[in-house]
């Protein structure tokens, strides 16, 4: 923590000229969420419920949205891979074939499941778990017969106003 003051006497502490004193702290609300571990975070199989922890200063609620993507390279335009979005802890959906936007999203919980043509998303499996500053998000994925090879994991997360840029954290086989 930057003081203004030294310990002799309380005298205010002087500064050299041309050196400037770090900015406050970002509150909260303008801080992107941490990306944590993923688990499993590699291994291989045509199915995996993968959890993924992310955390934020300001408590939980502040993760507003969390996307995990499955593939051998991040997309580019018109690209698409195991893309699914958990909105709000509340609904979950996939990303559409053409890559350019999300098919309809379902509530959590329910008997209904996302997909497309790399894999499919059980929502009646899908948990959202917050404590403190942390959220648990369970994604169980089965991949489509079609997308066979090595993959990546990564994983990104947004709070109100940032978000943390997508980070690999880990790698599967699917078979």
């Amino acid at each position: 923590m930057w003081t203004a003051s030294c310990g002799r006497g309380g005298e205010e502490a002087s500064q050299a000229p041309g050196v400037q004193q770090p900015a406050a702290p970002a509150s909260p609300a303008e801080t992107a969420p941490t990306i944590g571990d993923v688990t499993p975070s590699s291994g291989m199989g045509r199915s995996a419920a993968f959890q993924l922890s992310v955390s934020h200063p300001g408590g939980a609620s502040m993760v507003k949205d969390v996307q995990l993507l499955i593939n051998d390279v991040l997309p580019g335009a018109g690209q698409t891979a195991c893309w699914v979005d958990i909105n709000g802890g509340k609904t979950v959906a996939a990303k559409n074939e053409d890559g350019s936007g999300f098919f309809s999203a379902v509530a959590i919980g329910s008997a209904k499941s996302v997909s497309n043509s790399k894999c499919t998303v059980s929502a009646a499996e899908v948990k959202v778990e917050p404590s403190g500053n942390e959220v648990k998000v369970t994604v169980p994925v089965t991949f489509a017969a079609s997308f066979k090879g090595p993959k990546k994991i990564w994983v990104i997360a947004s709070s109100p106003s940032k978000h943390s840029g997508w980070q690999q954290r880990g790698a599967w086989l699917v078979d």
